[in-house]
């Protein structure tokens, strides 16, 4: 997800080219008709070519995860304009669960140090990058860690395989967590400065001496091993040690 930015005073709005990058699809925006990686969201041909769209931090859940956390939330309707839902079934099933399908083209894995469709939540922050295995955050659930001098904590929910990102930054000193636990559905954790109790998914406090303070959420993403090491080879890989 991210922020559009103007041209000559106006947002930027963007379709599918059709075309793909390094495995990845290809936004153009009709402004300019510059060409787009949905990934790296930069500008990689046309008019634009450099310009890197700002990231807005999201998650990648459950419904019903969501629904605990933002009961309000409006829904993306579904409806097409012939009058019939789509997405009644997932045309990327077969391709998300072989292991040795790489790619649209048979990509090979650019780093056998996790196979190929490892899932790892990817962090991006300034011009560092760093790969959390799934693996490694199910065994470290709050992952503490330090990226581009921020320090930074990883949440992860095995049950729903949700990750999300937070500085540990707060009013000038930084926080650790422990105890991530579930409480009447709801994920919680706990500062070690002070006992106040978070939502884990969404950084905010809820009791104790810190009650209705915020964490700073960290764009990041849900993607296969291969595809972030393919974008960026020079990514730090966490193991959780």
């Amino acid at each position: 997800m991210y922020v559009r930015p103007t041209h000559q005073g106006n947002p930027l709005t963007f379709g599918v080219s059709g075309m793909l990058w390094k495995d990845a699809l290809v936004m153009y925006d009709r402004e300019t008709e510059t060409l787009w990686s949905h990934f790296n969201a930069e500008a990689i041909h046309g008019p634009l070519k450099g310009i890197k769209l700002k990231p807005y931090p999201a998650i990648h859940t459950t419904w019903g995860q969501w629904k605990r956390l933002y009961p309000d939330s409006q829904v993306l309707s579904k409806r097409s304009s012939f009058g019939r839902t789509e997405g009644q079934y997932d045309v990327y099933e077969g391709y998300n669960t072989d292991p040795d399908s790489l790619g649209i083209f048979g990509t090979r894995n650019p780093d056998s140090t996790l196979p190929g469709k490892e899932y790892v939540f990817g962090l991006t922050l300034q011009e560092a990058r760093v790969a959390y295995p799934y693996r490694h955050l199910s065994r470290s659930p709050l992952a503490h860690d330090t990226v581009a001098a921020e320090p930074i904590l990883v949440v992860f929910v095995a049950p729903e395989a949700t990750a999300v990102a937070f500085s540990r930054r707060m009013s000038g000193r930084t926080l650790d967590f422990t105890h991530l636990r579930q409480v009447e559905g709801e994920w919680v954790m706990e500062d070690t400065a002070t006992g106040s109790l978070w939502r884990a998914l969404k950084g905010e406090a809820i009791s104790g001496p810190l009650k209705r303070a915020q964490l700073i959420s960290l764009p990041g993403h849900l993607v296969f091993w291969f595809a972030w090491k393919g974008f960026y080879p020079q990514t730090r890989l966490w193991t959780g040690s």
